[in-house]
């Protein structure tokens, strides 16, 4: 009987004992942050973003794709943001916004309310990221 108990406890303990690399490794990972930015060029309606570890390398690295896709030096990065969403939303008018949050519809609302704010009338969600 005793041996068996031990057995169990023993068979207990390298069972939790094997978990605990699994739990540490979801905190750090949970606890790690993350920079994304969205770059967008007015002139020919292309956006892009970035991530990254730091905030002035993620909007280093959105401009630079904007650049490149659009081929245009008017590109702009109206949002960063930190282990959250962001979005762009566009009127058809050329009016802009963006916004960020928790989650993806928080983020979308903010950018359509972004948007409407600077006179856009008919504004849509054209790009949404996460950085996490």
């Amino acid at each position: 009987m005793l041996k068996s108990s031990l057995k169990k406890g023993l068979l207990t303990a390298i069972a939790v004992c094997s978990l605990v690399p699994g739990i540490t490794q979801t905190a750090h990972a949970q606890s790690r942050t993350v920079y994304g930015a969205i770059s967008y060029s007015p002139s020919t309606k292309v956006y892009s973003s970035g991530t990254a570890s730091s905030k002035q390398a993620a909007i280093n690295a959105a401009l630079k794709n904007c650049r490149r896709d659009s081929e245009s030096r008017d590109c702009t990065v109206p949002l960063w943001f930190r282990n959250a969403w962001g979005a762009l939303a566009v009127a058809s008018d050329g009016s802009y916004g963006s916004g960020w949050g928790t989650d993806q519809s928080l983020a979308e609302r903010f950018a359509v309310e972004t948007c409407e704010r600077y006179g856009g009338a008919d504004c849509q969600v054209v790009f949404i990221r996460e950085a996490r």
